[in-house]
């Protein structure tokens, strides 16, 4: 990309290496599960120095309420399904409220429209690892194939490349992942967001020095 912006904000939230929105939701009700294991308060490994948190709490029957809290103080709420195509394990985030407020998660941000955004879980216990879309893979990719997944390029001037914001239906973006899910491709699992429960953290004290 020739200016980032997008992604420049991406480095202020915590495991965010891009934020790609979608109108339609990644999953439908069959594809929903619920997991105990996601339940709880998550925080950054490795950062001990005022780390972002994630915490899931139980919503409904099978839903999460996910409140991120990023290290600056910013807050953020989300609806999160937890769903499984063939056997990969995903997240599905939507905010809850979406406002300009100077105290809100740079997460929220990236769906102002407000749209679902796709993680994906690729262990639970002891981290929990999380990737998100590799945002350079999927422009590249949509640049030479335009027509391989319905979506539109928001604030795309001469000298910005603007953001992907998805509009394609769920059963084509489920097909589109499901297809990506090869080393290199859609996510970028070999450096994933990993995250340890905060009362381990707390227990375990200080890192040695």
């Amino acid at each position: 990309m020739k200016k980032r912006n997008l992604i420049a904000v991406a480095t202020a939230a915590v495991l965010v290496g891009a934020c790609i929105p979608s109108v339609n939701p990644f999953y439908t009700d069959k594809d929903i599960v619920f997991d105990t294991r996601l339940v709880g308060e998550w925080q950054e490994k490795g950062k001990a120095d005022g780390p972002d948190a994630w915490k899931f709490e139980k919503s409904g029957d099978n839903g999460y309420k996910l409140t991120v809290t990023e290290k600056e103080g910013k807050e953020g709420k989300f609806d999160a399904r937890l769903f499984k195509l063939k056997e990969e394990c995903f997240l599905d985030l939507i905010p809850t409220g979406c406002n300009y407020a100077t105290n809100q998660a740079d997460l929220v941000a990236f769906s102002m429209f407000p749209g679902h955004l796709l993680v994906r879980v690729t262990q639970f216990e002891p981290v929990l690892k999380l990737s998100f879309f590799n945002f350079d893979w999927l422009q590249k990719f949509l640049d030479k194939n335009p027509k391989a997944l319905a979506h539109h390029v928001e604030g795309k001037t001469e000298n910005e490349d603007g953001h992907i914001i998805l509009t394609a239906e769920t059963r084509d973006l489920q097909k589109f992942v499901l297809k990506h899910l090869g080393k290199g491709e859609l996510f970028d699992t070999d450096k994933p967001g990993e995250m340890i429960r905060k009362n381990a953290a707390d227990s375990a004290g200080p890192s040695p020095k």
